[in-house]
């Protein structure tokens, strides 16, 4: 806030709804956004004077990518500053779900100290890791589970990773479903499009093994949760852990909150204060560099092509 303070004029948008946006973006330069509001072609066609939109985060979902583009709009983003504190997280779920916390908090809260001995936990060391989309979250995850953990890392990627890359985390190239049948843990860390929206789905989940635990601190609607309610109901899944899900915030009555085989939190894996200097800088950096004329350091759309369109458009 303070660089932009120094730098811009700043207008601090009064809600997230469609219309409130719509209002207030007329005479904008630049649109910075986080969890809220979504950036389609009515509201870029109100920004008159719209000419780069910063994603607050990784996901970009909520933007109208083409849309942005074919106005000459360009989209940038924050890759890697939350990385490290998303794999904490990922790692935190696994941990806590081999030694059963959920269960053992609550029976302690209860007065039940003897619950430590009703319930056997596991240790995740030498163990199997799959990792489903293998980008700089997923590799560094795969990093960390060989050196930290001794863990076996398979990985799914419709793009095979560099040799240099496999071999930091140990990773060999596998299918999805090979992946869901041979790993005692699975993570996803995938962006949400129509490849990967509900690829945890009934089918998938049946391949996968009855030890096995699911990590999902990517997109929500990448997993259906009524299946994997229903897998975990069944005993063909040992625990599920969950940052995101498929409609935030999640409704009342959601078949996976309160359960004791899964841990969730409230997508707040990048919360922390490093994740979050590091995304507000990066995002601040980058949509000031681009007004000033500058390339864009993390372009969602192709900057060539969004610089094509602007001339077309008489923009430039």
């Amino acid at each position: 806030m303070r660089i932009l303070r120094e730098s811009a004029e700043l207008r601090m948008a009064s809600g997230t709804d469609p219309q409130t946006l719509q209002r207030e973006i007329v005479g904008v330069d630049g649109l910075i956004i986080r969890t809220g509001g979504i950036v389609d072609a009515a509201l870029l066609d109100r920004g008159d004077q719209l000419k780069v939109v910063g994603r607050h985060g990784v996901g970009y979902d909520q933007i109208d990518i083409e849309a942005a583009t074919e106005r000459g709009i360009q989209v940038v983003y924050t890759p890697g500053a939350n990385t490290q504190s998303v794999v904490e997280h990922v790692f935190a779920m696994m941990i806590g779900l081999s030694k059963h916390f959920p269960q053992m908090m609550s029976a302690l809260a209860a007065g039940d100290y003897h619950a430590r001995t009703r319930m056997m936990g596991r240790d995740i060391q030498g163990r199997t890791l799959g990792i489903v989309g293998f980008g700089r979250i997923g590799r560094r995850v795969g990093e960390v589970a060989k050196t930290a953990f001794g863990m076996k890392v398979l990985y799914h990627d419709i793009i095979a990773a560099p040799q240099d890359i496999e071999a930091k985390a140990g990773a060999v190239r596998a299918s999805f479903e090979e992946v869901l049948r041979n790993c005692e843990y699975v993570t996803l860390h995938v962006p949400l499009d129509t490849s990967t929206r509900a690829m945890i789905n009934a089918d998938s989940l049946a391949l996968m093994r009855p030890d096995a635990i699911l990590i999902n601190a990517c997109r929500g609607p990448v997993v259906v949760e009524a299946q994997v309610a229903k897998a975990l109901d069944e005993k063909r899944l040992w625990g599920y852990g969950g940052d995101v899900f498929e409609v935030e915030p999640p409704p009342p009555g959601h078949p996976l909150i309160g359960r004791p085989d899964v841990m969730l939190t409230p997508h707040s894996a990048a919360q922390t204060d490093e994740g979050l200097r590091n995304m507000a800088t990066g995002v601040v950096e980058d949509v000031l560099g681009v007004l000033s004329g500058n390339a864009p350091l993390n372009p969602v759309n192709d900057p060539e092509l969004v610089l094509a369109n602007r001339r077309r458009l008489g923009k430039v």
